[in-house]
């Protein structure tokens, strides 16, 4: 593999007339230790933003060992990984990618944001009794560059509805969001976990884990975002203030 100090002097090097990887293993473990370090809960890298045996390498190195999946082929792969725990977050799943995450891998963690998805892993798992299921919820963006809250999530009283009806049948019931791709502000947390709240409350359940997703901002040319201490600050206070469980856990999925 060859190597440059820097993308600038790749592009000088090789004057590249069609796409090229340019991997940064150590700028990788680099930010996966500070997550490691300042988030208050469980760090969950999601698969789907490089799964290259470079970057995974560098993230098992610095200390990650949960990954969230959104497909099979992802599934298949993360789970050669020694240790790992795998989070199945795509909340629409083949019956078949989750037939096989249960039972040949022993994936235990779901999201879904319907009725029928949860009609889909009862069956597909034998109705198991140690299902982690989270409600994925959509919530509004605010200074995303990708918002995300019109593809995924339920909301109002229909999320409220799925909330009980999970419940009934979960080992482990939480709730998740994604907030948009890259988030400038941590303000896109705040609101999102003010609803979180309204909702915990209007369904009247017992939560076990809050999922914030990803949406964490990197820095480009043309951006200028928040310092992430700031986002763990916000995601700290925001969940504190949450009725949940007293050993509720919290999960980011950063990318």
């Amino acid at each position: 593999m060859e190597r440059y100090p820097s993308a600038g002097a790749l592009i000088a090097a090789l004057k590249p007339d069609r796409p090229v990887f340019g991997i940064r293993p150590h700028a990788a473990g680099r930010a996966a230790r500070w997550f490691l370090a300042n988030f208050p809960g469980e760090v969950a890298y999601a698969y789907k933003a490089n799964h290259s045996v470079f970057m995974i390498g560098a993230l098992f190195g610095a200390g990650i060992t949960h990954f969230d999946v959104a497909s099979e082929a992802e599934l298949t792969d993360a789970a050669t990984i020694p240790g790992v725990k795998l989070h199945f977050m795509h909340p629409v799943k083949p019956r078949h990618a989750i037939r096989r995450a249960y039972h040949e891998f022993g994936v235990r963690c779901f999201a879904l944001d319907t009725e029928d998805e949860l009609a889909k892993i009862l069956e597909e798992t034998g109705n198991a009794k140690d299902l982690q299921l989270f409600v994925r919820i959509a919530v509004p963006a605010k200074n995303s560059r990708i918002p995300l809250e019109r593809k995924f999530g339920i909301s109002g009283q229909k999320a409220a509805r799925l909330l009980v009806k999970t419940r009934q049948v979960a080992d482990e019931l939480g709730l998740t969001f994604h907030v948009g791709s890259q988030t400038t502000t941590p303000d896109a947390y705040i609101n999102a976990l003010s609803e979180v709240h309204r909702l915990i409350v209007k369904a009247g359940v017992v939560v076990d884990g809050i999922d914030v997703g990803g949406g964490f901002p990197s820095r480009y040319t043309d951006s200028q975002p928040a310092p992430l201490s700031q986002f763990m600050d916000a995601i700290t206070a925001g969940f504190e203030r949450l009725p949940v469980a007293q050993e509720c856990r919290l999960i980011c999925e950063p990318g």
